[in-house]
């Protein structure tokens, strides 16, 4: 309000000031002498072109001259024309009342159009885009007075819960749409179940500070569900909080099956499809941080108690090896498999561990070092048809230029594999290379 009057007063002054200076300028005196004295000079300055062009003789010029001049003597006498009486209090007061009628004009024009009960909100005070919740509940005010004065009012009513969940009163929402629900059983869609279901959600959060899908939620939801397509926003939303219910009651698959398929089925255009596709990605990263978490502290403590007591037992330090691995922890998995491999130097699973962890940790696009190949050839040694070894030693005897040998090496390969399928193929395009 204060802020208002101040541009009231602002505006009036500036309006103000265009109408006293629009006055004093129709209120300038007016001297004959000033025009007069405009008309000789422009008469002098035509007889002097007559005489250049030789319209005139000079005797005629002077004459001409002298007569001017007697009459600007004439005319020296200042004349001023003096507005009417009646003029001057005329302007006098439009000067005195345009004022005040601005400001009672301006003003009554705020109080039937505008809200004058709303406190001010400066800029200096807007921090965020957030709307002060003074607005929302004279906004719940208005509805109110409307609802007492409308018949069919259901969408008053859907404005209310929503205005109400904007101000974070959860549950008075929810009583309202339970309202909805049960008083306008013909007229209910999926939108209405959608907004009951997500005020129920929000309830818990305002409460839990976390996201739970409840049951009673997840009623809601299917029934959101029955009402709207796949493929519409609204029907993607339900089917995301059912899945979302499934994954946090322990059905992951089915979760991310029905995730999956909300996905396909949204259109590419669709601007909410990105932000489904974005929540379903955080949900899995999340997903693998605690597995992660929990592996690693699985492994902590198998790696404790293994290094401690100094084990002997090649099965454990096995475990901790391939642990490491899907961990990405290469070097502690070297040190474990190493570990097993010293117990017993012919335990083929400790062998394939460290060979398959060394070539792991190796550095790419660069030949695999002589300790990794000689590894390989020992697991071959025992166990022929071992894939992995076979490949890695005919890489390096390709390299070696032993062709003959790397042929050898790759055929078994490929007997051992489906004819048509990936890895068949790139291992017959390796053999194509070397015949070429």
């Amino acid at each position: 309000m204060i802020s208002f009057f101040v541009i009231v007063i602002i505006f009036t002054l500036f309006v103000s000031l265009l109408i006293i200076l629009f006055m004093k300028k129709s209120d300038k005196r007016l001297s004959v002498t000033e025009v007069n004295k405009n008309i000789f000079k422009h008469q002098f300055s035509e007889i002097e072109e007559d005489l250049k062009l030789g319209l005139i003789s000079e005797q005629e010029f002077n004459s001409i001259q002298n007569e001017l001049s007697k009459r600007v003597l004439k005319y020296t006498t200042n004349k001023v024309v003096k507005p009417m009486n009646e003029n001057i209090s005329l302007n006098k007061g439009i000067k005195f009342i345009s004022i005040p009628l601005i400001i009672i004009l301006s003003i009554l024009f705020y109080y039937f159009n505008g809200q004058p009960g709303l406190p001010d909100l400066p800029l200096s005070q807007r921090t965020d885009n957030a709307v002060p919740p003074i607005f929302y509940e004279r906004a719940i005010k208005d509805i109110d007075h409307r609802i007492l004065s409308t018949e069919d009012s259901i969408e008053l009513y859907i404005l209310k819960a929503n205005t109400l969940s904007a101000l974070n009163k959860t549950e008075q929402a929810i009583k309202i749409w339970k309202y909805i629900i049960e008083n306008y059983t013909e007229k209910l869609n999926a939108a209405i179940y959608l907004s009951y279901g997500e005020a129920i959600i929000q309830n818990i959060v305002s409460k839990e500070d976390k996201l739970v899908i409840t049951n009673e939620a997840k009623e809601v939801f299917e029934k959101a569900s029955k009402l709207s397509d796949i493929d519409t926003e609204i029907g993607a939303l339900t089917r995301f909080y059912i899945g979302l219910y499934d994954f946090q009651n322990g059905n992951i698959q089915l979760a991310k099956k029905e995730w999956e398929r909300i996905i396909i089925s949204a259109p590419d255009e669709a601007p909410w499809k990105k932000q489904i596709e974005l929540q379903v990605n955080q949900i899995s990263k999340n997903l693998n941080e605690r597995e992660n978490e929990q592996i690693l502290s699985m492994v902590s403590r198998l790696s404790e108690r293994l290094y401690s007591s100094d084990s002997s037992n090649i099965d454990d330090w096995n475990k901790l090896g391939r642990s490491y691995n899907v961990l990405g922890q290469f070097d502690q998995a070297i040190k474990a498999y190493q570990r097993a491999n010293d117990i017993d130097e012919t335990n083929l699973d400790s062998l394939k561990g460290l060979a398959e962890s060394m070539l792991l940790n190796s550095e790419k696009d660069q030949p695999v070092n002589k300790k990794i190949i000689d590894l390989f050839k020992n697991i071959l040694s025992l166990d022929e048809n071992y894939l992995l070894a076979l490949w890695v030693v005919a890489d390096n005897e390709i390299l070696s230029n032993n062709i003959l040998k790397a042929e050898q090496l790759l055929n078994r390969i490929l007997i051992q594999l489906s004819e048509g399928t990936e890895e068949y193929n790139l291992v017959l395009r390796k053999l194509k290379e070397l015949s070429k």
